[in-house]
């Protein structure tokens, strides 16, 4: 079994560790931390690495992930959505994806950040045909036994095991390939060929 964080739009590092497990669990009860990916992401935009973020609330200095409340005093989604065009309006799958995601970006408001994230990730699973129901946590659990813990993929710049495969990025011309940025920078690029290459 696997244990992963509940990650905004997560990288690929989280997909391909999930996909290598027949048992996967998302742990929504460790405590939220900022600059992570709990409510972060990071895209290939036309200047290069572009990081997007969920503006948050907490009620507690250690609050667990569950609790997390998405901001709405910016219009945060719509901003996301325009940087999706921007950076993949050009790429070739991106209008035959653009209605799966259109209609979260523009008509829906959870509460809670967790309940957006597995919302998008459901959606994201659903388009690469990627048959996996994941179960969460119940606790938080410091260390599992049995079970591989993926939870430190969470952090920014920590070391990956993703073996680095190139595929073709919109912007790689100018400023080279950026290796393990968010899902969808391949969903967009690779389309149908996505899990493939994470399988790879």
């Amino acid at each position: 079994m696997a244990i992963l964080p509940v990650a905004y739009l997560p990288p690929l590092d989280h997909f391909a560790a999930m996909l290598a497990h027949d048992e996967v669990k998302w742990d929504t009860h460790e405590f939220f931390h900022k600059q992570y990916y709990y409510n972060r992401c990071v895209i290939y935009g036309p200047n290069g690495e572009q990081k997007l973020t969920i503006p948050v609330h907490k009620k507690f200095e250690k609050t667990p992930i569950k609790d997390i409340l998405i901001g709405y005093e910016t219009p945060w989604q719509k901003i996301h959505w325009r940087s999706f065009e921007a950076a993949y309006r050009r790429s070739p799958y991106f209008e035959y994806y653009e209605g799966s995601f259109y209609p979260l970006y523009w008509e829906h408001t959870p509460k809670y950040l967790v309940e957006w994230n597995i919302k998008i990730l459901e959606v994201i699973l659903g388009l690469m045909k990627i048959e996996l129901k994941p179960s969460y946590t119940n606790e938080y659990i410091k260390s599992y036994e049995g079970a591989r813990d993926y939870r430190n993929l969470i952090i920014p710049n920590e070391k990956t095991n993703l073996k680095e495969m190139k595929y073709h990025q919109v912007f790689e011309e100018r400023h080279g390939f950026i290796p393990n940025l968010s899902i969808i920078d391949l969903l967009f690029c690779e389309g149908p060929h996505a899990k493939e290459y994470l399988h790879s």
